[in-house]
């Protein structure tokens, strides 16, 4: 009896399906996640290496097959014509939105038009972060029941700008003592200044019914701390994200951006808590 020989035309053919099915079973790994984010992209520099960066972002998302909504704040035309090409994303342009309230709408639209389990917040800068096992080991927890919201922690700050490592490393530091009454000491600091926050729907609860003061950056980060307050689990999770070299580059010397953080870090620190810049910051009497 001979042996049946294979058309090599036949093993050819079948290449194409198979990696078909191959991005089919990627896809699905997510299904059950939802990404929400929110942009603001002028025509200076910066600002055009950030709006790559954010087009990279939807990219990755929309190639592990993750919906995605885009609540932005009046963009350069050029990036919203572009982020309307992705068929996974839902965007809504809304000038008028202030910074926490542009954050909250995104994950009410993205908790009612996807009715996923679980969310990820993050700036959209942060496109390395859109990776499968990266994104696999935030989600595990969530999906084992174990964790109610991920705070994903860097494992290097070495490819971040210098200044930002150095006050972001302190805003953890000051902050780690502001989630209870009484902290542990050998409690692990979470890393809320790196910004992404993974959740479930009770986790998202505490983002969605936020109300600060401030309610601008502290909207993603004393959410977390209400939520740990409240009875509510959270996870820190190493993940191996490297800042874009083009974005530490571009901000490495620029002066406006460092003011930016400093401000971010005493306004921040005050609508936590911190009782050294609620004094700090108070209004001056006459």
């Amino acid at each position: 009896m001979g042996i049946e020989s294979k058309n090599p035309e036949d093993i050819d053919a079948k290449i194409p399906e198979v990696e078909v099915q191959q991005e089919r079973r990627e896809q699905e790994q997510f299904s059950d996640l939802s990404i929400f984010t929110t942009t603001m992209y002028g025509t200076d520099e910066i600002s055009r290496v950030r709006q790559e960066l954010a087009v990279n972002f939807l990219k990755n998302a929309q190639a592990l097959g993750i919906k995605c909504v885009v609540v932005d704040g009046g963009s350069n035309q050029e990036f919203l014509d572009e982020i309307s090409q992705f068929d996974n994303i839902e965007i809504v342009v809304d000038p008028t939105l202030k910074m926490g309230e542009s954050r909250r709408t995104a994950l009410q639209i993205a908790i009612e038009k996807y009715a996923t389990p679980y969310f990820l917040w993050s700036e959209p800068e942060k496109d390395g972060l859109i990776q499968m096992e990266t994104l696999k080991a935030m989600i595990d927890g969530l999906r084992t029941g174990q964790s109610d919201i991920i705070v994903p922690r860097r494992a290097s700050t070495e490819s971040m700008p210098k200044f930002q490592a150095w006050i972001e490393a302190r805003a953890n530091k000051r902050a780690s003592g502001l989630k209870g009454p009484k902290p542990d000491e050998a409690e692990e600091i979470l890393d809320l200044w790196f910004g992404p926050k993974m959740f479930n729907r009770d986790g998202a609860e505490s983002f969605i019914n936020y109300q600060g003061e401030l309610d601008k950056w502290d909207s993603i980060i004393k959410p977390v701390l209400d939520a740990a307050q409240a009875g509510k689990r959270i996870s820190s999770v190493d993940v191996d994200y490297q800042y874009d070299p083009s974005q530490t580059k571009s901000e490495e010397q620029n002066r406006e951006i460092k003011r930016k953080r400093m401000e971010q870090y005493a306004t921040i620190l005050k609508e936590l808590g911190d009782k050294y810049w609620i004094e700090k910051l108070a209004p001056k009497e006459e």
